[in-house]
């Protein structure tokens, strides 16, 4: 009796969620560069849901990148808050994520970088101009704006754009020569940065799955 009663949560979990919309999508814009970007959306009421979306970048030279490695994994878990029930119209959702990567840093996508900046440096304009790339892990926190528009009872667009403050942990190379800060003559295991920039975003197409009821 007493392990039936530790189950009765998950009974209602499981209850509520196949009586929720439940919407799948995939991101267009980033599907154009070959960077697939994934996601499933579960409502939870008339205007709040939560999304579990993934990105993957498996590009060994990146054309828009001085042709520099753009291996990139992303992982997002966000609450959203919608203006118009059915998870219709604008929408914020507070966000957190984790990824690694190895890439040249797209300077032109940081809003704010403290560390550089007290250091003297510019954290906007372009790309580094040579061959350097940086390899390592990633977590985010930040907010997702977007809006999402139905076309139809099954088909919606969504227009999005993900920005925060990233904390990564990272080594430098050039080829696969090692360019990190030398500490007291030694390479440092890992170099840290963090910063305020934009790191998600795109174009979603998003189908909405036949609604499911009485599965229990």
């Amino acid at each position: 009796m007493s392990s039936f009663i530790r189950l009765i949560p998950a009974i209602f979990c499981i209850s509520s969620i196949v009586h929720a919309q439940v919407e799948v999508k995939f991101n267009a814009a980033t599907a154009l560069l070959l960077i697939p970007n994934a996601g499933v959306e579960l409502g939870i009421s008339e205007k709040h849901s939560i999304q579990l979306d993934v990105l993957g970048s498996f590009w060994d030279e990146m054309p828009l990148l001085n042709d520099t490695p753009f291996h990139l994994s992303q992982t997002f878990l966000e609450y959203r808050f919608y203006k118009k029930e059915g998870l219709q119209k604008w929408f914020i959702a507070p966000h957190v994520g984790f990824g690694m990567f190895t890439l040249q840093k797209p300077n032109y996508l940081i809003l704010y970088d403290y560390y550089n900046e007290a250091a003297g440096g510019n954290s906007g304009g372009g790309l580094p101009n040579d061959d350097t790339y940086q390899s390592g892990r990633v977590a985010f926190y930040g907010l997702t704006f977007g809006y999402k528009k139905k076309l139809n009872t099954s088909w919606s667009i969504e227009a999005f754009m993900g920005l925060g403050l990233s904390q990564s942990w990272y080594k430098g190379y050039k080829g696969i020569e090692r360019v990190d800060y030398l500490v007291d003559g030694y390479l440092r295991p890992f170099n840290g940065s963090g910063e305020v920039l934009i790191y998600k975003g795109g174009l979603m197409v998003v189908y909405k799955l036949p609604y499911v009821k009485n599965l229990l």
